[in-house]
């Protein structure tokens, strides 16, 4: 049989037939290799153009040369030697510092939520639990943090209580406008981050795991320290994380609760482009980044952050 008489070879019936039937808009709309794939760009492209490239930019423009409005090209650490050898080097660490109690007080009152959540509330309601805690973020932040002056002063809401209840004999003075206020102001804002990714990292714990530890008679202090906390350190450290750079990082909070002279990278940030030294904010920024690099290298080292998704058998 030559070419000519060859018969035309038809696609098989099904799926495939199917598909080449389809005009090639509409398989353009449903393929794999047409509007699908354009989506599963999207967010590259959105995280390239939005975060990578801006983290690359900053770490770049913090050796560029202070002009009088902006900043010219060039190569100097003069910014860095600002940085360190001014008291704003010893205003990171101090607010390093709260940020790190911040993250301590989180972890001992929200990690025992995110537990009990887990291992006693019902799994059809768990979730509707765990959403109770976004509702504070419906709120605008500068709002949450200037409400608690209120309840945080001298004569607030707390001091009054405490004298009613005879626990204090006068009102306690050193709470709002000191480091205090600022780590009460930090765990009240970032608490539920703890909240949540302790309860990512229990979800992949089964619930057999608690009836073992019962039937082997292991106590509540035991299992919570020998099972349940290197289970869920993965999550532990990734809410730790997000708490800390927070708390580093926004400035609000020291402004709002901690008084004159309170501050943390972000309101030195804000204090240097008010001042028109940006070689100095990118630094500061280029720090803050550089930090937040080597904790999560060292927390995916140490836990494999990539295990909080994994189911634990």
């Amino acid at each position: 049989m030559t070419a000519e008489t060859s018969p035309a070879i038809e696609p098989p019936a099904g799926r495939g037939r199917d598909i080449a039937a389809k005009p090639r808009w509409r398989r353009f709309l449903t393929g794999e290799d047409g509007i699908q794939k354009v989506v599963f760009y999207i967010p590259l492209v959105f995280m390239t153009l939005f975060f990578a490239l801006p983290v690359a930019l900053t770490l770049v423009w913090s050796v560029f040369e202070r002009t009088r409005f902006w900043m010219e090209p060039g190569f100097t650490l003069f910014a860095y030697e600002t940085f360190f050898t001014s008291a704003r080097a010893e205003n990171f660490l101090h607010a390093m510092m709260h940020s790190a109690g911040a993250v301590v007080i989180s972890f001992v009152l929200g990690f025992p939520i995110a537990v009990f959540v887990r291992r006693r509330v019902p799994e059809i309601a768990q979730h509707r639990v765990i959403l109770l805690f976004i509702l504070p973020f419906m709120i605008s932040e500068l709002i949450r943090i200037f409400a608690l002056r209120p309840v945080l002063s001298r004569h607030g809401l707390l001091n009054s209580f405490l004298m009613d209840i005879g626990v204090i004999s006068e009102p306690i003075s050193a709470i709002l406008f000191t480091p205090l206020g600022v780590v009460i102001g930090e765990v009240l804002s970032f608490l539920p981050f703890m909240v949540f990714s302790g309860f990512l990292a229990m979800e992949a714990v089964q619930k057999y795991v608690f009836e073992v530890c019962d039937d082997l008679g292991a106590g509540t202090v035991s299992t919570f320290k020998d099972i349940i906390v290197p289970l869920a350190a993965p999550g532990i450290f990734a809410g730790s994380v997000f708490i800390f750079v927070n708390g580093l990082g926004v400035g609000l909070i020291p402004n709002i609760l901690g008084g004159p002279g309170a501050t943390n990278a972000g309101s030195i940030v804000f204090e240097s482009i008010v001042a028109l030294d940006f070689p100095l904010a990118m630094a500061v920024s280029a720090i803050m980044i550089v930090t937040l690099m080597a904790l999560l290298y060292i927390g995916h080292r140490l836990f494999d952050l990539t295990r909080i998704l994994e189911p634990i058998s």
